[in-house]
């Protein structure tokens, strides 16, 4: 199952905030290994949009060979340049297989971004592995605009609520529902695909 991070690392990070970030992916990542089985395994990346433009700071690795680095805020917010690079991951096959359960895309920021970012989310949108990905947002901090709102309500799925931090020290707590939302869906779909098998057998 692939999961893909979107981190907004702009200028307004710095400090509490991408510690915190920091610190709760690197967190989510241990609980990630801990889920691998024989049926199912998390692979994650994760894509950062800054002052140095969007990066794929975390190729995607099976979550028990990551090795987390820190990222570093600074800059702009170039979400349309990461919504653009995560279309890209997503129809590599190297990187995300056809056999690959839908994936998970996670978009984290505090602040409205800074290039054009509504055609590059309806390509992804329009990707086959962006149509039937789980996407997830949280906005962190109390000084987000209502324009910030509005981009992370487009990125989710419908029906799936904007996560919100109004203080740095719930960043990990979204984070840990994120984690028990992706392993919910390993485990259901590891489930679904070992009925099948048994159907086959």
């Amino acid at each position: 199952m692939p999961v893909i991070v979107l981190a907004d690392i702009s200028g307004s990070m710095i400090g509490d905030k991408v510690a915190q970030l920091n610190n709760s992916i690197a967190m989510m990542f241990r609980s990630f290994a801990a889920e691998d089985s024989a049926r199912g395994q998390i692979c994650a990346a994760v894509i950062t949009f800054g002052g140095a433009g969007a990066m794929l700071h975390q190729p995607m690795t099976p979550a028990g060979q990551l090795d987390w680095t820190d990222m570093v805020a600074g800059g702009g917010t170039p979400l349309g340049q990461a919504l653009q690079l995560a279309t890209s991951l997503l129809e590599d096959q190297e990187q995300v297989p056809v056999r690959a359960f839908p994936p998970t895309l996670v978009l984290v920021s505090d602040g409205s971004p800074t290039d054009k970012w509504e055609q590059p989310l309806a390509a992804l949108l329009e990707s086959k592995n962006g149509r039937s990905a789980l996407r997830l947002s949280v906005g962190i901090g109390v000084d987000r605009t209502s324009d910030s709102q509005r981009v992370l309500e487009s990125f989710s799925t419908p029906g799936k609520a904007v996560m919100t931090t109004e203080h740095t020290h719930e960043i990990a707590a979204n984070f840990r529902w994120v984690t028990a939302t992706v392993t919910g869906q390993l485990l259901e779909r590891t489930g679904q695909r070992a009925v099948q098998l048994e159907d086959l057998a």
